[in-house]
């Protein structure tokens, strides 16, 4: 839906709930004038109710206003001791029909509100509840969001179990798109299949003013833009860190990152992670690897994979490895996510006979047998990397260089790069995009866009490329490509409890040195748990004796 139509809409829709409170609105001594007049009809709803003025802007944001609608026609009801749950029901469920019928069809005589008369119907506590939701949902929308970090894509820089504030403010906070939606959920109703919002109308992308534009290196939530299924405010939320912005050529070189010809510096507090190959003359001992080098080895962890296990888990499959593994007698192949940090110290092992970092290569024929096992028949970057085509010989540790488009940017289409932006123009910019091949051998290609002939395209909004730090443990823009601007959601920016299911004994199960940490920042990580752990015990002393001092008096 465009700006104008949304506008359109919104005004309809303004006007809808004015007929519906027609009667509700001249009963109280008002013109009929003044509730047809769209927005200002909710102002003179709050005069009529008695409640303050800023009831009205809460009635017009996109999900929020749902639920003030509803407390507003109950209460334009008790105004006529005609408010009751069954009302109420009936007439959130019929989209406020029922009020009308209510309002054209009783005997209304306008009354003073009367609290004593609302609590027969309505608690103290509920309605506590119902405010409760209205601000965590203005809160969640517009300012902060809580998230869960549920797997180890950004490990070790943000990690499984860390529990996040996410900065909407930071960009400029998405206005929700799709505004018939069920407060504090995003796609789904907990423990269910049924979807929590409706898509029968969706709002254009709008963003408010931003503190900042995303900074290359950010860590950055955002949606994932691979769920056509959804609404693009309804996708999953995915964390990585922005390593390329509108504008920038990204290059992928042995698994390092090169943005515009230099090699990335990344800011402090970030972690890198790396699969490495490790042959060892015998097993591995895997005792004391968490303590040391922070490796999972419990039930479930990926940190540690012993390749012979191949063979099984092609069998359970119900295939059979392309090639033997080869292992030579006596040894031990393993593929082992490491963090920058603990590689040196890791490599000292007594027993490790070899150890390099993974870097995948299409074709790649020096490397021992069991690790062209693991990539032929397990990895299989070839087939899922972006883009999805085989003129592109890309792989997660050797990409590109690849362009990312910036609003009002051009490039001229050809048949090498239809592939590359093909998604952007059909899905995120939504035209249609054909090809043409020539008849005739040697002839040009004719692009179509929106059925007309065009040799190139400009492009509407800016893109990102994001990565995870965990490099070969991310599924991220290597496999599904660009981010679009209008999939930005916020920045992470406080952790206030970091949980680690590995950890052995309760005390180690809490990452006390993450717990109250901000996300990113200069220097060592600082926790200012106990601060606020000491602030929050003086407040209570302090209500506590202020209490116990006037029940003296």
């Amino acid at each position: 839906m465009s700006i104008g139509l949304t506008l359109v809409f919104l005004t309809l829709l303004q006007v809808y709930y004015g007929i519906l409170a027609l009667r509700f609105i001249t009963g109280a001594g008002l013109k009929p004038w003044q509730a047809l007049v769209p927005f200002y009809n909710i102002y003179i709803m709050t005069k009529v109710i008695q409640r303050p003025w800023y009831w009205t802007i809460l009635a017009i944001l996109p999900v929020v206003g749902n639920i003030m609608m509803v407390v507003i026609f109950f209460e334009l009801m008790h105004m006529y001791r005609i408010a009751s749950i069954k009302n109420t029901v009936l007439g959130t469920i019929t989209f406020g029909l029922y009020f009308g019928y209510l309002a054209f069809s009783s005997d209304l005589k306008y009354q003073e509100r009367d609290i004593k008369i609302i609590r027969k119907y309505i608690s103290e506590g509920f309605a506590s509840i119902v405010f409760a939701i209205v601000a965590a949902t203005l809160i969640r929308a517009y300012t902060f969001e809580a998230f869960t970090i549920p797997t180890p894509s950004m490990e070790k820089s943000m990690m499984v179990g860390d529990f996040l504030f996410v900065s909407k403010l930071q960009y400029g906070s998405r206005l929700p798109m799709t505004p018939f939606s069920l407060p504090l959920m995003h796609n789904k109703i907990p423990f269910t299949e049924v979807k929590a919002f409706s898509d029968v109308v969706t709002f254009p992308y709008i963003r408010l003013p931003k503190i900042s534009e995303v900074q290359r290196f950010d860590p950055v939530v955002f949606n994932y833009p691979m769920e056509d299924e959804y609404p693009v405010d309804k996708r999953e939320h995915y964390v990585k860190r922005c390593v390329a912005l509108p504008g920038d050529t990204l290059q992928i070189k042995d698994g390092q990152i090169i943005v515009n010809g230099s090699f990335a510096e990344l800011p402090a507090r970030t972690i890198r992670q790396f699969q490495y190959f490790v042959r060892t003359k015998g097993r591995l001992n895997t005792n004391g690897l968490k303590e040391r080098f922070d490796i999972n080895t419990g039930a479930g962890a990926q940190d540690i994979f012993p390749i012979r296990l191949l063979k099984q888990v092609a069998e359970n499959q119900g295939r059979q490895l392309s090639r033997p593994l080869n292992i030579p007698q006596g040894y031990d192949d393993y593929i082992v996510t490491i963090s920058d940090e603990a590689i040196d110290q890791f490599s000292a092992i007594p027993n490790i006979d070899t150890i390099f970092r993974l870097n995948y290569k299409l074709g790649q024929k020096d490397i021992p047998a069991s690790l062209k096992v693991y990539y032929q028949d397990f990895l299989g970057d070839e087939n899922r990397i972006f883009p999805p085509s085989i003129n592109y010989k890309w792989t997660r540790d050797n990409f590109g260089p690849i362009h990312l488009p910036s609003a009002g940017s051009s490039v001229e289409l050809t048949i090498n790069n239809y592939h590359l932006y093909q998604r952007i123009i059909e899905v995120y910019e939504g035209h249609t995009f054909e090809i043409n091949t020539p008849r005739e051998q040697g002839g040009a290609h004719t692009f179509l866009i929106d059925g007309e002939a065009q040799t190139e395209y400009t492009f509407a909004q800016n893109y990102y490329w994001m990565m995870g730090d965990n490099r070969h443990n991310s599924l991220d823009s290597r496999y599904w490509g660009f981010v679009p601007e209008d999939h930005i959601v916020g920045r992470p920016a406080f952790i206030w409890m970091s949980y680690d299911k590995y950890g052995e004994g309760i005390m180690n199960k809490i990452r006390f040195d993450r717990v109250f940490t901000t996300v990113s920042g200069d220097g060592e990580r600082t926790s200012y748990f106990w601060p606020f752990a000491i602030i929050v015990a003086l407040g209570y002393g302090f209500n506590y004796f202020r209490k116990k001092k006037k029940g003296a008096a």
